[in-house]
């Protein structure tokens, strides 16, 4: 296990991303249906990288590029757990879906490390957004 704790660099407002967090509560109503309730954290704080490349997925009928990011914070993420669907980051103007979460104390205490995976059909224009 590292020794070397990255408190200070991951807190650090140099690396730190401002973005929300949607939690999705899931209850079953009287008529069998499921009704979602959404609670949205703000601002949190981490450090958020890209995990993978957007390659172009390109079809007959449509075209799509495939986004997941790395985040690690001290905010704990959760996938699809009992009465909760998985929670969706929502980073610079693009929604990302919760898919992994590992703690990591490793980075120092409290850490965790979650990879998410772009849900937007397309992502906003970079050019357009404000960091």
């Amino acid at each position: 296990m590292a020794l070397l704790d990255m408190s200070d660099a991951l807190l650090d407002p140099m690396f730190l991303d401002i973005f929300q967090v949607l939690r999705r509560q899931e209850t079953i109503d009287d008529t069998g249906r499921s009704v979602v309730t959404t609670k949205t954290y703000r601002p949190v704080y981490g450090t958020v990288t890209m995990s993978s490349p957007s390659d172009l997925d390109r079809a007959a009928d449509y075209q799509m590029a495939t986004r997941t990011l790395t985040v690690v914070l001290k905010f704990q993420l959760q996938t699809e757990v009992t009465g909760f669907q998985p929670d969706i980051v929502v980073w610079r103007g693009d929604n990302y879906l919760v898919r992994h979460v590992d703690y990591y104390p490793q980075f120092g205490a409290g850490f965790y490390q979650a990879e998410c995976t772009s849900m937007d059909k397309t992502d906003v224009n970079p050019a357009k957004v404000r960091t």
